[in-house]
C-alpha cells in the first residue's frame, strides 16, 4: 500500500501538475490522438456498413434454409420448379419460394418480398412480417391484399395503386424483429400478386431448401442440383453478401488504400507529438533523477501517464469517428442489391476496442522510445540546454540501416503493385507509407542540413534560427516530417483519385458515341430492366432527324455465386467492348460465336482468350469461347457481352432494355430528345416505371459523377489527416519555442527586440516549410504513382498517371499552415518575461 500511496503521489505531484501548467501542449497532443481515433472509427464504420446491411438482411429472408436456388437472370425461375423440388428432394423439410424485387409507392422504392406461406417456416423476423399485425389476416384475402412494413407509411385498410394494380393493405407490421428488412420498408404479397407486381410471369427470384434435421449441406445441395441441371444457380444463401462486397469495389478499394496510408500517417503523427512531449521535459525529469528518484519509478509514471492519455483521447474519438461514420454512409449510394435496400449504419463491435488499444499503444510506444533518450544520458547533462541527447542526430549506422531498409521497403511496394492481382495490391500503399518514412529517417542529416541552409536565407534572425535548427536535429526532423506527410497524402490521393475519374472515359470509350439514350433505368444506373415496349423503337425511327436506332440489354447475371453484368449487342452498337475489343472477336460474338469479357470477368471465372466458357442459363447449360478479355470498369464481380440473339434465346429476354439513337448530321438533336421524351410518357415500363431519356454525354459524366461519389469519403479522410498534421504542426513548433526559453530570455537580456525574436522563430518555420514542401512533393509523387498502379489493378480502368497542377495549392496551403502555426510561437517568444525565463531553469 505504501508504495502505491507513493506512485500515486509522484503522478499527482508531478505528472498532473506538468500537465496543468502546459494546457495548450495537452490539448495540441490530444486533438491529435482523438483525430487518429474518430479516423480509424470512421474507415471500420462506413467500410463494414454497405455489407451488414445486406448480410443482416438476407439472415432475414433465408433464415434456417442452407441451401438456395438463385435465378440466373432477372428473368426468374420458372416456378414449375418448386414442385419437382418438393417431389425429388427427399432431405428437404420445406422448399420456399421466394420473389424479391422493388415496387415504387408514391415514387419511393420500397422492398417487395412474396411467396407462400411456407415462408414462416424460414426465419422469425418473416414469421414476423406475415402474422404480426393487428387483426387476424384470412389468406383469401391476399388475392389483392399486402401486409407492409410500419415505414411506408401506409395504413390499415387502405388502397394503393402499385405497378397499375390496386392493392388492399392487409396490415402494418411494426415489431423490432422487422426492423432489418430493410428497415420496416418492405411490402409482402402472397406468391401470385408477388409475382404479378415483380412482372414474373409465372417466375420466383428464388427458391430456398430447409434441410431436415441431421442432413448435411453438401448432400442437400448434391441433391438439388441434381434436379435442377443447369437452369438456375444453386448456391449458399450468403452468396448476396458477397455479391455485394464486390458491387462496391470501387468505393472500397478507393477507401480501403487511403484508410491504409493515413493510419500509418496517423500513427506516425500520434508518435512524433508524444515524442517531443516528453522530450520537452527532460531538464524537469533531469532535476527529479539528480535529487534521488529512480529511474524506473519515472519511467512507469510516464508510461501510465501516456496510456491515460491516449485512452482518453481514443475514447473521446470515438464518437467524433462515428458521425464521421455516419455522414460517409450518407454519401454511399442510396440503395443497394435488387431490393432497395437503405445503407444503415452499423459501427463492428470490434471497432471501439482496436481503435482506443491503438491510440494507447502509439502513446506508450512513443513515450517509451522518448524516455529511452531522455534517460540514455547522465542528470546532469540532461539538465543543461544542447547538451541532452537530442543535440545530436541519431547514429550513422542507425541511419544507414534504416534507410537501406526503407529503399528496399520501398522497392517491395512497386513490386507489389506490379505483380500482386486484385484487392491484394492494395497492400502496396501501406508498405509504400513504411518505406518512404524509413528513407527519410535514414536521411535525417541531409534534411536538418537543408532547413538550415534554406533558414539562413533570412538574414541575421535566420542565421540564429539556423543554429538552433542545427542544434536540434530530432525536433527538426520531426517538424519537417508532419509538413511532409500532410502534402503528400493530400497530392497522393487527390492525384489518384483525379486520374481515375479522368480516365473513365477512355475506359467507357464508346459509351457517349450515341447521340441519344432512350433507357429502362436512369443515367446513373445500368438499363438492366424492364424491357422496354417495341412501340418506342418503331415510333424513334420515325423522328424526323434520326439516322438509325439500334437495340440492345444489359442483364445481371447469377455466375454460380458470383454476379456478372451481360451486355447483349446488335450490330451497330456503340459500346466499350466493341471499341476495346478486335474485330474479328466483335464480329464472332455478334455472330452468335463467341463471349467478349472484363479482364476481371477472367479472372473471377479463370478463364483466357480462347478457352471455352461453360455457364448456365434459364435454358440449361451453354457454352461459349471467349474471344478478347478487354479492360472495363468494374462493376460486380465483371462484365461480359454475347449477341443480343443469344441473350434472348438462352435468358428468355426477348426485348431491348435500352436504345441508341443516332442523329443525321446537321439534325435538332434538342428536338430529337423532347420528342423521344413525348413517346417515352406514352410508353412507361412494367407498373408504370417511368422510360428515361438522355444523351450520350450525360450517360459518361453520371458515370463519372459515380466514380467521384464513391471518391466522397477518401477524400474526407485525406482532409481529416491534413487536419492531425496541422495539430501536430502547431504542438511541434510550440514545443520548440518552450524548449528554447532560456536561450530566448537570454537573446532579450542581451538587447533583441521582441520582433527580432519573432523574425527569428519564423525564419525558422520557413525553414521548414521549404523543406517540408520538397519532401512531401517527392513523397506524394511517389504515392500517386503506385495509387494509379494499384487502382488500375482494383478496378480495371486503364488509368493514366498525370501529374495534378492543383497540387501546387496543397504545397501552398502547408507552408502557409507551418507560417501561421509559428505566429502563436513567436508570438509568446517575444512576449516572455526576461527575467523568468532566465531563472525558469
Amino acid at each position: 500500500m505504501s508504495a502505491l500511496g507513493a506512485g500515486l503521489t509522484r503522478v499527482r505531484i508531478l505528472n498532473l501538475r506538468e500537465l496543468a501548467s502546459h494546457r495548450l501542449r495537452v490539448v495540441t497532443s490530444l486533438i491529435v490522438v482523438i483525430v487518429s481515433s474518430a479516423l480509424l472509427i470512421a474507415v471500420l464504420g462506413a467500410y463494414g456498413s454497405m455489407t451488414e446491411t445486406v448480410r443482416q438482411f438476407n439472415a432475414a429472408i433465408s433464415g434456417s434454409a442452407t441451401v438456395e436456388v438463385a435465378a440466373i437472370a432477372d428473368s426468374g425461375i420458372e416456378d414449375q420448379l418448386v414442385g419437382e423440388l418438393r417431389r425429388e428432394v427427399s432431405d428437404a423439410k420445406a422448399v420456399v419460394p421466394l420473389v424479391r424485387g422493388v415496387v415504387l409507392i408514391d415514387d419511393e422504392p420500397v422492398t417487395l418480398l412474396g411467396s407462400d406461406m411456407r415462408v414462416t417456416s424460414l426465419s422469425p423476423q418473416l414469421r414476423s412480417a406475415v402474422e404480426s399485425s393487428d387483426r387476424e389476416v384470412n389468406p383469401d384475402d391476399f388475392r389483392d391484399g399486402v401486409i407492409v412494413g410500419a415505414a411506408t407509411g401506409l395504413r390499415e385498410g387502405q388502397t394503393v395503386e402499385i405497378g397499375g394494380a390496386e392493392v388492399r393493405v392487409l396490415g402494418v407490421v411494426d415489431s423490432p424483429d422487422t426492423q432489418v428488412l430493410n428497415g420496416g420498408r418492405f411490402l409482402f404479397a402472397y406468391l401470385d400478386l408477388a409475382q404479378t407486381l415483380a412482372g414474373l410471369d409465372g417466375a420466383v427470384d428464388s427458391i430456398m431448401i430447409v434441410p431436415d434435421d441431421g442432413v448435411e449441406t453438401a448432400a442437400l445441395k448434391s441433391q438439388v442440383a441434381a434436379v435442377v441441371d443447369g437452369r438456375a444457380a444453386v448456391v449458399d444463401p450468403d452468396f448476396r453478401v458477397k455479391q455485394s462486397e464486390v458491387a462496391s469495389a470501387v468505393t472500397r478499394d478507393s477507401t480501403l488504400l487511403v484508410s491504409m496510408v493515413s493510419l500509418i500517417i496517423a500513427a506516425f503523427l500520434v508518435f512524433n507529438t508524444m515524442n517531443m512531449a516528453v522530450a520537452s521535459r527532460r531538464q524537469a525529469l533531469a532535476m527529479i533523477r539528480a535529487i534521488g528518484a529512480r529511474r524506473r519509478h519515472l519511467v512507469g509514471d510516464l508510461l501510465a501517464e501516456a496510456g491515460v492519455f491516449g485512452l482518453v483521447g481514443g475514447l473521446i474519438g470515438v464518437p467524433v469517428g462515428i458521425l464521421a461514420g455516419r455522414w460517409a454512409v450518407g454519401k454511399l449510394p442510396s440503395a443497394v442489391g435488387s431490393t432497395a435496400l437503405q445503407v444503415e449504419y452499423h459501427l463492428p463491435v470490434f471497432a471501439i476496442p482496436i481503435a482506443v488499444i491503438a491510440c494507447v499503444l502509439a502513446c506508450v510506444a512513443a513515450t517509451a522510445l522518448a524516455a529511452r533518450s531522455v534517460f540514455a544520458v547522465a542528470p546532469v547533462e540532461a539538465m543543461v540546454p544542447g547538451e541532452a541527447s537530442d543535440a545530436n542526430p541519431p547514429s550513422s549506422r542507425l541511419l544507414w540501416s534504416v534507410g537501406v531498409g526503407g529503399v528496399a521497403v520501398l522497392a517491395g511496394s512497386f513490386a507489389m503493385a506490379a505483380t500482386v492481382e486484385g484487392r491484394g495490391a492494395l497492400l502496396a500503399g501501406a508498405v509504400y507509407s513504411v518505406g518512404a518514412l524509413l528513407i527519410c529517417f535514414g536521411i535525417t542529416v541531409p534534411l536538418v542540413r537543408a532547413v538550415v541552409w534554406a533558414s539562413r536565407r533570412f538574414g541575421g534572425p535566420g542565421q540564429l534560427a539556423a543554429i538552433n535548427s542545427d542544434r536540434a536535429p530530432r525536433r527538426v526532423w520531426a517538424t519537417v516530417m508532419t509538413v511532409g506527410v500532410a502534402i503528400a497524402v493530400g497530392i497522393g490521393t487527390s492525384g489518384a483519385l483525379n486520374n481515375m475519374v479522368g480516365s473513365i472515359s477512355n475506359s467507357l470509350d464508346g459509351l457517349a458515341d450515341p447521340d441519344v439514350y432512350v433507357s429502362s433505368r436512369s443515367a446513373e444506373d445500368i438499363p438492366v430492366g424492364p424491357i422496354l415496349d417495341p412501340a418506342i423503337a418503331e415510333q424513334a425511327q420515325r423522328i424526323p432527324g434520326v439516322e438509325r436506332v439500334i437495340g440492345g440489354q444489359w442483364a445481371a447475371v447469377n455466375v454460380g455465386e458470383a454476379r456478372a453484368m451481360l451486355q447483349g449487342l446488335e450490330p451497330g452498337s456503340a459500346a466499350p467492348f466493341i471499341k476495346k475489343s478486335s474485330p474479328e472477336a466483335v464480329q464472332q460474338t455478334l455472330d452468335g460465336d463467341g463471349i467478349l469479357v472484363s479482364r476481371v470477368l477472367a479472372r473471377t471465372l479463370g478463364v483466357q482468350v480462347g478457352d471455352t466458357l461453360r455457364f448456365a442459363t434459364p435454358t440449361g447449360y451453354r457454352e461459349l469461347v471467349v474471344r478478347d478479355a478487354v479492360n472495363y470498369v468494374t462493376i460486380d464481380s465483371g462484365t461480359g457481352a454475347i449477341s443480343a440473339t443469344l441473350m434472348a434465346e438462352w435468358f428468355n429476354r426477348p426485348g431491348d432494355t435500352y436504345l441508341q439513337v443516332f442523329t443525321e448530321p446537321g439534325a435538332d438533336r434538342a428536338e430529337v430528345q423532347r420528342q423521344l421524351a413525348a413517346i417515352a410518357d406514352r410508353y412507361p415500363g412494367p407498373g408504370n416505371r417511368p422510360v428515361h431519356v438522355y444523351t450520350g454525354q450525360v450517360a459518361l459524366e453520371a458515370t463519372q459523377k459515380t466514380v467521384e461519389q464513391a471518391g466522397a469519403f477518401t477524400v474526407a479522410i485525406q482532409w481529416i489527416v491534413a487536419a492531425a498534421a496541422a495539430i501536430a504542426l502547431l504542438n511541434t513548433l510550440l514545443l520548440s519555442v518552450l524548449e528554447r526559453r532560456r536561450e530566448l530570455g537570454v537573446l532579450r537580456a542581451m538587447g533583441a527586440s521582441r520582433r527580432f525574436v519573432t523574425r527569428m522563430v519564423l525564419a525558422e518555420a520557413g525553414g521548414v516549410a521549404a523543406v517540408g514542401a520538397l519532401v512531401g512533393i517527392v513523397m506524394g509523387s511517389g504515392l500517386h504513382y503506385i495509387a494509379d498502379t494499384i487502382l488500375a489493378e482494383t478496378t480495371s480502368i486503364d488509368i493514366i498517371y498525370q501529374p495534378l497542377w492543383s497540387s501546387v495549392g496543397y504545397v501552398a496551403a502547408a507552408a502557409a499552415l507551418c507560417l501561421l502555426g509559428a505566429v502563436v510561437p513567436a508570438y509568446r517568444a517575444s512576449r516572455m518575461n526576461i527575467t523568468e525565463s532566465i531563472l525558469s531553469e
